[in-house]
């Protein structure tokens, strides 16, 4: 069976994968990664092109050994892949010409990538804690607690929904997501949940959670007076990171079967990436064997990453987070990142000096030797906001492809580093979370100039301009749901502890 260690090398005995599931972060803030990479053989890869999504995902599931039955596996990848998405292929390739590839991540209820793990992941926590019991034999209870740029959030809160056992929090910085992600949030049904807005950034939002996972004494006033424990669904959790593997291996499989590639040949992935997760996902699927031959990583002007696959230091010191048109993407600290540096050197002690002088000094650097394994794997690209609305205008005008900014980022980017093999572009988002984004790519103006409508107004209008592209079914129910939540909470430890607590009580009262 494979078994989790953490990325600092703190956990003194492996945990198996439902344990890793439920705690999320690892003592002492380290990350659980799996203690060996499986192996894909040619042949199975090939051999998935027949099978729909769900048993794909079952193969693959299958091949990290969790600590469950293979019924139970089935019966998740089987719920989560259903007809919860609105293509029967659930993560579809699109050949756009010009050996460019598109792979379509946002079919989900939410519309965006984060469907693809969390329609998924939530069924794996409940499984989990189905078989976790507390010493008089009743199921554990969970607070999910989640920050989020902006797409996390909402498909945390779908998938979380009136889950029994859990309860779920889900934190979004001021003005750091779209108004249409905000609305998605705010208004989400379900009883066991509740939505926080904080003042600052997300970084800023972020630390605040990350500082509540840290804080022991309010660990045990969970446990004590709500009989709880603490877990997350962002991408810490390897519970959200193993189903994104699999849509890797999926498109490829797909290229070979639709005749763009022969089974064996490498191909090129461009990932838009904030918080390094969906990227970070890419490299395990090449190290299972797919034939990925370069990663590509594409940044907006928060371009910390590309910055730090240029020269081997990552530094964040002095850097003020830009707000752009692919607000997901509006992050310094990209928290995987600390899992690509264990794989690179399965070095323990060294990824944790180099967490805490990001923690203490605002920047680390690699050494030399680890810092050419990582540009062997991986090149780093930035786009700034006006050229990210222009690629939108762009790719429409030429190919009749509407995308949103996050997808418009990874083809710009793509397009600079354009070899002569297939070019797999991931497509994170559908364009209906950013209609004020798209618009202004579709009527040439700037990334800056304002509209007079508001969001909700202007998704009607984006499919008049853009014939073909209607109104997803989701995004024009939420637009007559009332708003739930309104709470806003300062960017801070006590301040967000305090809200938990308030949530928590009201939550109780019968």
């Amino acid at each position: 069976m494979i078994n989790y260690v953490d990325t600092r090398s703190l956990l003194t005995v492996p945990l198996p994968f439902t344990e890793v599931v439920l705690q999320g972060i690892a003592p002492g803030g380290g990350l659980f990664v799996p203690d060996r990479i499986p192996e894909l053989e040619p042949a199975q890869i090939g051999a998935l092109a027949s099978m729909p999504y769900w048993q794909r995902a079952t193969e693959i599931f299958w091949l990290f050994e969790m600590d469950l039955s293979a019924t139970k596996v089935t019966s998740v990848a089987r719920r989560a892949y259903g007809d919860n998405f609105d293509h029967p292929r659930v993560a579809p390739v699109v050949a756009l010409g010009d050996g460019r590839y598109a792979l379509e991540l946002w079919h989900g209820p939410t519309l965006a990538f984060k469907d693809m793990a969390l329609q998924c992941m939530p069924l794996f926590f409940s499984t989990a804690l189905k078989q976790k019991r507390t010493p008089g034999g009743s199921p554990c209870d969970f607070l999910v607690l989640v920050a989020t740029s902006g797409d996390t959030g909402v498909a945390a809160l779908s998938g979380f929904a009136d889950r029994p056992h859990t309860k779920i929090a889900v934190c979004y910085p001021s003005g750091g997501v779209s108004p249409i992600q905000q609305r998605q949030m705010v208004t989400q049904p379900g009883g066991n949940l509740t939505v926080f807005e904080v003042q600052g950034d997300f970084d800023d939002c972020q630390s605040a959670v990350k500082a509540v996972f840290g804080d022991q004494g309010f660990a045990e006033e969970l446990a004590n007076d709500h009989n709880l424990k603490l877990s997350s669904a962002n991408s810490i959790n390897w519970g959200r990171l193993l189903p994104q593997i699999v849509y890797y291996v999926s498109a490829y499989a797909d290229l070979v079967s639709q005749g763009h590639c022969r089974l064996g040949d490498p191909i090129d992935v461009c990932v838009p990436s904030g918080n390094f997760g969906n990227i970070l996902a890419a490299y395990y699927a090449k190290r299972m064997g797919t034939p990925i031959d370069r990663l590509v990583c594409a940044s907006n002007a928060n371009n910390v990453l590309a910055d730090f696959l240029a020269t081997g230091t990552y530094r964040i010191e002095d850097r003020r987070l830009v707000k752009t048109a692919s607000p997901s993407m509006d992050i310094l600290i990209s928290s995987n990142l600390e899992r690509m540096l264990y794989e690179l050197t399965m070095d323990g002690p060294g990824v944790r000096s180099w967490m805490d002088d990001l923690s203490t000094s605002g920047m680390f650097r690699l050494d030399d030797l680890t810092f050419e394994r990582l540009r062997r794997e991986m090149v780093g690209d930035w786009v700034d906001n006006e050229t990210c609305i222009n690629t939108i205008g762009r790719v429409y005008r030429e190919r009749e492809y509407l995308i949103d900014p996050h997808t418009a980022v990874a083809w710009e980017v793509a397009d600079r580093h354009a070899r002569d093999l297939p070019m797999l572009v991931v497509s994170p988002a559908h364009w209906s979370k950013f209609p004020a984004d798209v618009m202004r790519a579709l009527k040439g103006l700037h990334a800056d100039d304002p509209l007079p409508e508001n969001d909700l107004e202007l998704l009607d209008q984006v499919s008049r301009l853009a014939p073909g592209n209607p109104v997803p079914a989701g995004i024009d129910a939420m637009r007559s749901r009332p708003v739930r939540f309104s709470n806003l909470v300062e960017g801070d430890r006590q301040s967000l502890e305090r809200a938990i607590r308030a949530f928590l009580t009201s939550s109780a009262r019968p």
